[in-house]
C-alpha cells in the first residue's frame, strides 16, 4: 500500500469518528461572557427569558435564541459585535416581544382565574395562576397560546380565549376608570341587579372590575373584555395599585388568612379556588395590599430574619415560616403567634410547633428553616 493511500484512509477514518464534521466550539472567552450575562441580568427563568444558542456552519457561527430582558439583549448584540467579524457571524438573537407586536404588548385577563403553563398545551404544569383584571406584558405567541408576564414578573403560557389584548392607550383608559376589586372568596355577576337573573360569569377574591354606574345597592360594572353586569356593592373594595410602600396589619392578614380554612390545595394554585403554598400566603397578602414574590424559595429572601425562642413567644401573628429539606425551601406558611401556624397543604389548615399541643406537626418542626418578618414593629396590628 503506497503512503498516499495510508494517508486517505486515515483520513477518511478520522472524518468517520467524528461524523464526517469538524467541530467548533465557540471561543472560550464568548461563552464565559455569555454566562456572566445570563447571571447578571437573567438569573432566574422563572422571571425572565434567556435562550441562546450556536451553531457553526458554511464557515460562519450562527447565533440564535431570544430573551426579555432589554440589557441582556443589547450586552449579547455588543459582545457578538467585538468578538466576531460581520463577515463569519450571523446574529438571530430576538427581543421579546417581536416587533411584529406593535404596540399591542398588554393584556387583560377576562376570566375569573386563568391557568399558566409551563409550555404552551394543556397538559403541561401549571405552574401559575393570574386574576380577572390582572394586567399581563405579552412576549411572544404560539399557536392558541401566549408567554406572558405578570406584574410580579413571573412568566407562563396562557390560552388566547382568557385574556384581552391591549395597546398602551387600551390600558391607561382601563387604569383611568375607577376600578374595584371582589372582597370576599366567591361570587358571581348578574346581567341585571338580582340574584335571580342570568349569571354573566364567576368571581374569586382580588378580581379587578371597572365601575359603570351605582344602582341602590347594587353597581353596574364592565369587565376586562367589554362585558358589563352588576354585583352586590358590600362585596368590593376600592382597587389599589401595589406599590409595597406600607405593609399591612397582623390582624388583617391573620383574619383574611382564616377565612380560607378547607380551600384545598392545588399545584400552582392562586386563587380561592385552590392554593398552593405560596399561592396561599401571596394571596392573603395581596388580598391586603402587599405582593409577595410568586413561590415559597423567593417569598423567604424577603423581610427579617428571626431566631426564634425554645416557647416560640418571640414569634407574631403574620411572620411568614419556610420549611424545605437543608439547603432548600420547598413550602411556607403564615405565622399565627406562638407555635402555631397556618399553610395550605392539603388544604388550608392550622399546626402548631409545640410538642404538647394537639395540632403539632412533627414533620414540619424536624424540616423548619427559617422565620422571616414581613410586618415590622411600629405598625399597626
Amino acid at each position: 500500500m503506497t503512503v498516499k493511500k495510508i494517508l486517505l484512509l486515515t483520513t477518511c477514518l478520522v472524518f468517520f469518528l467524528s461524523g464526517c464534521t469538524l467541530k467548533h466550539d465557540p471561543p472560550e472567552e464568548f461563552t464565559a461572557a455569555v454566562e456572566k450575562i445570563k447571571s447578571t441580568y437573567a438569573p432566574d427563568k422563572r422571571t425572565t427569558v434567556f435562550d441562546i444558542e450556536m451553531q457553526y456552519r458554511d464557515d460562519q457561527w450562527e447565533i440564535k435564541g431570544e430573551t426579555s430582558s432589554r440589557q441582556a439583549y443589547q450586552e449579547i448584540n455588543s459582545l457578538a459585535s467585538q468578538t466576531f467579524q460581520p463577515a463569519e457571524l450571523v446574529n438571530h438573537f430576538q427581543m421579546l416581544p417581536p416587533a411584529s407586536f406593535a404596540d399591542t404588548v398588554y393584556a387583560l385577563v377576562n376570566v375569573s382565574v386563568g391557568n399558566l403553563r409551563k409550555q404552551p398545551r394543556h397538559a403541561a404544569e401549571m405552574v401559575d395562576q393570574v386574576l380577572m383584571g390582572a394586567e399581563l406584558k405579552l412576549l411572544k405567541a404560539e399557536s392558541y397560546w401566549y408567554l406572558v408576564q405578570t406584574d410580579y414578573d413571573y412568566l407562563g403560557w396562557i390560552t388566547r380565549g382568557t385574556i384581552t389584548r391591549q395597546s398602551a392607550a387600551d390600558m391607561q383608559n382601563w387604569r383611568k376608570g375607577e376600578r374595584f376589586a371582589w372582597d370576599v372568596n366567591w361570587g358571581q355577576v348578574f346581567e341585571k341587579p338580582s340574584e335571580t337573573s342570568q349569571v354573566v360569569c364567576d368571581l374569586v377574591l382580588n378580581n379587578v372590575l371597572k365601575k359603570r354606574s351605582d344602582q341602590g345597592s347594587w353597581m353596574e360594572i364592565d369587565l376586562p373584555d367589554g362585558r358589563s353586569g352588576y354585583v352586590r356593592r358590600n362585596n368590593l373594595r376600592p382597587f389599589r395599585a401595589v406599590d409595597n410602600e406600607v405593609t399591612p396589619g397582623r390582624e388583617a392578614v391573620l383574619e383574611r388568612a382564616k377565612t380560607f380554612m378547607g380551600i384545598p390545595y392545588l399545584w400552582g394554585g392562586h386563587s380561592t379556588k385552590g392554593f398552593d403554598c405560596s399561592g396561599f400566603t401571596g394571596t392573603v397578602f395581596k388580598s391586603e395590599g402587599y405582593q409577595l414574590p410568586r413561590d415559597a424559595n423567593m417569598q423567604v429572601l424577603l423581610g427579617e430574619e428571626l431566631v426564634p425562642e425554645a416557647d416560640f413567644s418571640n414569634i407574631l401573628g403574620g411572620d411568614l415560616i419556610f420549611f424545605g429539606p437543608p439547603e432548600r425551601i420547598t413550602h411556607v406558611g403564615i405565622c399565627l403567634g406562638g407555635s402555631y401556624f397556618i399553610h395550605c397543604s392539603d388544604d388550608v389548615h392550622i399546626n402548631s410547633l409545640d410538642e404538647k399541643d394537639a395540632l403539632f406537626n412533627a414533620y414540619r418542626k424536624r424540616t423548619m428553616r427559617h422565620i422571616k418578618r414581613i410586618i415590622h414593629e411600629g405598625e399597626k396590628p
